[in-house]
């Protein structure tokens, strides 16, 4: 996993960089592991950037999704950056609900909204 997702913590953020498509074994690996990682004092939450990724099937954005609410749960924020327009595209044509979804352009709101 360390070669496609890293976690690394800037100030109180973990910051994670998708750097690979997804598969649903290596996105249960890195949701084990991060929420391993919530349990550092003093984190405010996550930042997931999805930049690198490409296309993600519709299982595996459910499954971002359902860990940004584990984050929640947590007691942490959950934000998604850099998401590519086709990704997002490919999340509304297949109908993923994205209400909940928190959103920015950059890392930088990311940390603002922490």
């Amino acid at each position: 996993m360390e070669q496609a997702i890293t976690i690394n913590r800037l100030r109180q953020a973990l910051i994670v960089s998708l750097q690979v498509d997804l598969s649903l074994t290596l996105l249960s690996t890195f949701e084990m592991t991060l929420l391993a990682r919530l349990s550092e004092g003093g984190i405010k939450g996550v930042l997931i950037d999805l930049s690198g990724i490409r296309t993600c099937g519709c299982h595996e954005l459910e499954g971002l999704l359902s860990l940004a609410k584990a984050v929640e749960m947590m007691g942490r924020h959950c934000i998604f950056v850099g998401l590519r327009p086709g990704l997002v595209m490919g999340m509304l044509d297949v109908g993923v609900d994205t209400s909940t979804m928190v959103s920015v352009a950059s890392l930088e709101q990311g940390m603002a909204l922490l």
